[in-house]
């Protein structure tokens, strides 16, 4: 459970790191997500997850 809190946490401070240093880009960034076809979006953020979880278990299998 420790584990992950801590990978949590992370993931909050690399979430907030782009918005600190460069505002006016993350802005732009969002808004050119929003444009972008709803489905289109849907199948990045499956294949981030898909990788993630790729990621997660070469780490416990193999490390």
């Amino acid at each position: 459970m420790k584990v992950i809190l801590l990978a949590l946490g992370f993931m909050i401070v690399f979430e907030g790191v782009f918005p600190l240093i460069a505002p006016g880009l993350w802005q732009q960034s969002l808004e050119k997500i929003s444009r972008i076809n709803p489905e289109t979006v849907r199948r990045a953020a499956m294949v981030m997850v898909i990788a993630g979880l790729g990621w997660i278990w070469v780490l416990t299998a193999f490390v």
